[in-house]
């Protein structure tokens, strides 16, 4: 029976691996050559998908409005390049976010993304993401990430706070709601990608706490992007901001040789 048994066994994985596309002698329906390449949508073409999707009361109507059938079997609508191929370097203190508010498809979804890029020395202010959760890993050089934990009981002195030195390719969560920061302790440029289980995770700056007195309009018209803060901007900020972060801003300034002023 068990020989029986066997035999019939080979002969139905001879007949599946025959008629499988994976088989050896089997071609792809597709080549490098005929793929499409990703083209930007334009803010109108974003808008229009954005409508069609929230009117679009099943999965199979929107996989119509994503993947029409003259599309040439694209998937540029869900798709997104976060920095072009034939733009300038992206600089540092920047991140460029793929949410829904530029990936019409991720509507529908609890995905978002992101990339960003943190210089020599410089600080992702704290921050917080008021609907998601981020998981951060660094692609290229080295950060310090930590977030603050919720106090167990009445608020007594310091927030207890967690933190974790991240090379490449190694990554942290950071819990929704939790104010956190991520520094560059080197004299080189570190880049991540980070992860959100939302497609609109927000982003909520602690500019008015983190700079003390310093007002939010001042703070922009002072810095041009508080979301970052760099060697250069240091001076500016000294005896505004928490003193534990100019000695950590400065002392690495100093051992990269990068001036503060």
């Amino acid at each position: 029976m068990s020989s029986l048994l066997s035999i019939a066994l080979m002969a139905f994985l001879a007949v599946t691996s025959t008629a499988s596309p994976l088989a050896a002698n089997s071609k792809p329906s597709t080549t490098a050559a005929s793929v499409p390449t990703y083209t930007p949508l334009t803010p109108a073409e974003i808008k229009a998908l954005q409508t069609e999707l929230l009117l679009a009361p099943s999965y199979k109507d929107k996989e119509k409005v994503l993947f029409p059938p003259n599309n040439g079997g694209s998937a540029n609508n869900v798709s997104f390049q976060f920095v072009p191929s034939n733009g300038p370097a992206p600089q540092d203190g920047s991140v460029i976010v793929g949410s829904v508010d530029s990936i019409p498809g991720l509507i529908g979804t609890n995905v978002a993304a992101a990339i960003g890029f943190i210089g020599p020395c410089g600080l992702n202010v704290p921050h917080l993401h008021p609907r998601g959760n981020e998981f951060l890993t660094v692609v290229s050089g080295t950060l310090i990430g930590a977030f603050l934990l919720e106090p167990d009981g009445p608020f007594v002195g310091d927030v207890p706070q967690v933190a974790m030195t991240l090379s490449n390719y190694t990554g942290m969560l950071f819990p929704q709601g939790h104010t956190h920061w991520q520094f560059n302790p080197t004299c080189e440029q570190a880049v991540f990608s980070a992860a959100f289980d939302s497609n609109d995770e927000g982003r909520f700056q602690v500019a008015q706490t983190f700079f003390s007195s310093m007002p939010d309009n001042v703070l922009t018209a002072s810095l041009g992007n508080p979301t970052f803060l760099g060697p250069k901007q240091l001076d500016q900020l000294r005896g505004i901001i928490p003193s534990a972060f100019v000695v950590m801003v400065d002392s690495c300034a100093k051992a990269c040789g990068i001036k503060t002023a």
